[in-house]
């Protein structure tokens, strides 16, 4: 057997995730690992994996095979006592890890991994959390953002009610994967995309691999008072760096964005690039149960660059007043009132 040693990148995530699932984290560590996740694509793919992996220690835990040992144990008396029960079962555990990288829990149909149950996820204002699937994929949420999952024999349902998400779908040809939003459904199978819902507006941005996007359109009947015709499927097929923004069933757009400057917000900041303040405010405003208000028409028109820290309204502030583009003119706990510079 080939005992294959962990490398600093895959013992530096090992010590995160070990860190972050102890529950003693503190935020400045949680900024810290969201740094050192945006450092390097192979620094997430690293931690990504062991999260997979631990997901699937976890169902195999529960496996039918080993609740038999456990059971065959207990009514033995021929001393075996639980702890080498645990140490057998661990052991088996192991073997099928090293053979498999991980991964071959799935495989072997101990595990049926892709059957997602009834399940709701949710976070706070400001709040932004990752959820391991049943399957192996990985979701973000992001501030204010709530979805849940549908039990399904065949498919792996996942509805956004509102915010935005990230998902890191593992790949599986025989259960596609689907996230519902807005009467709008995102399918991929093995790839990496974002989905936003906000204020009737839905969004994808495709970060890897491909995905379709499709929804029901009804046309209006040809004649006053004749039946509807049969809705027809509108379906967009999508390319890494694809954004498709859909307000109805006609404003339909497919343009190349930035996936990094889309999906920053991953690792705790926003990017602007010209954006009108006002635009950015409203922005900032998702982040914080403190909103900015902006009642000058000409200083909500303008455009802001830079990348701020999502949960740093303040210093967002202060970057303004620094720049003589705005200034605090009342404030209170609710809202920060914002004027021109003089």
């Amino acid at each position: 057997m080939t005992v294959v040693t962990p490398t600093a990148i895959e013992e530096a995530a090992g010590a995160w995730f070990a860190r972050r699932r102890s529950g003693a984290m503190t935020s400045a560590e949680a900024r810290a690992l969201e740094a050192w996740l945006a450092d390097d694509p192979r620094h997430m793919e690293a931690f990504q994996t062991i999260e997979l992996t631990w997901a699937e220690v976890e169902d195999f835990r529960s496996a039918p095979e080993i609740l038999a040992i456990r059971e065959r144990a207990r009514g033995r008396r021929s001393g075996v006592t639980r702890a080498a029960v645990s140490r057998m079962a661990a052991a088996f555990l192991g073997l099928a890890v090293i053979a498999t990288g991980g991964y071959g829990l799935k495989a072997s149909g101990l595990i049926d991994l892709h059957r997602f149950s009834n399940q709701q996820y949710a976070t706070r204002v400001g709040e932004k959390t990752s959820v391991t699937l049943p399957d192996g994929s990985v979701v973000t949420l992001n501030t204010d953002t709530a979805l849940h999952t549908v039990a399904s024999r065949d498919k792996r349902l996942v509805y956004l009610d509102r915010g935005q998400a990230f998902f890191r779908v593992a790949h599986d040809t025989e259960h596609p994967f689907e996230v519902h939003a807005l009467g709008r459904t995102v399918t991929a199978v093995g790839t990496a995309f974002e989905v936003r819902v906000d204020r009737g507006k839905f969004a994808v941005t495709l970060v890897e691999g491909k995905v379709r996007v499709s929804a029901p359109v009804v046309a209006a009947p040809a004649k006053p008072n004749s039946p509807a015709p049969a809705p027809v499927e509108r379906t967009t097929e999508m390319l890494p760096g694809d954004q498709l923004v859909a307000v109805n069933d006609k404003e339909w757009t497919l343009d190349r964005t930035d996936p990094i400057k889309e999906t920053v917000w991953l690792v705790g900041r926003l990017k602007f690039e010209g954006e009108p303040l006002g635009q950015v405010a409203e922005e900032f405003n998702r982040y914080s149960t403190r909103k900015l208000v902006i009642a000058d028409p000409k200083l909500a028109a303008k455009p802001i660059s830079g990348t701020f820290r999502a949960d740093d309204q303040d210093a967002f502030v202060q970057a303004l007043a620094i720049a003589h583009i705005a200034r605090v003119d009342s404030e209170n706990d609710d809202t920060v009132q914002l004027g021109r510079s003089e």
